[in-house]
């Protein structure tokens, strides 16, 4: 067995000398940096997360900014194109209208020119009754009937009578 443990004063404070002396080298030589680099690790941990943080702030903005510039686009599209509509409808109904006022200006020509061919029709009409009226007693009755006032009486006899 091991005999009684002597503490000898001399060496009690030289051995707490060497431990103090231990414990200020390693904090000086080894604790201090091992901090110092943790702090910096730290501190690089929160400038990368603030960085990031503010890139991913700035991504949403730019993609809020992307979002309303493609709303403002739609509108801008969509107005283009109910104007487009709008200005097509129009143009259509002024069409419709120019066409519509073309087309009664032609019938009213047509009837007009109609009824001018009606009225040569029956005036060639008349003269040609006059003449087979004429050429008729002239064979009935053997006379001549050329006189100018025969031809007068003649008319006048088929215009009130009419074309019937």
């Amino acid at each position: 067995m091991l005999g009684p443990v002597s503490v000898s004063l001399p060496t009690l404070v030289i051995e707490l000398v060497i431990f103090l002396a231990t414990v200020w080298l390693m904090q000086t030589l080894v604790f201090e940096p091992i901090r110092i680099a943790r702090e910096e690790r730290e501190k690089a941990i929160q400038e990368g997360l603030a960085a990031s943080s503010d890139s991913q702030e700035e991504a949403q903005r730019g993609a809020e900014q992307v979002r309303e510039v493609f709303a403002e686009a739609r509108r801008r599209a969509q107005a283009e194109v109910d104007a487009a509509a709008t200005r097509g409808s129009e143009i259509r109904e002024e069409l419709i209208a120019r066409a519509s006022a073309e087309f009664r200006r032609l019938l009213d020509e047509a009837r007009v020119e109609i009824a001018q061919d009606r009225e040569q029709a029956a005036e060639h009409l008349r003269d040609r009754i006059v003449e087979i009226s004429i050429l008729a007693a002239t064979k009935v009755t053997g006379q001549t009937y050329d006189q100018p006032h025969v031809r007068e009486l003649a008319a006048a006899v088929v215009a009130r009578e009419g074309l019937r």
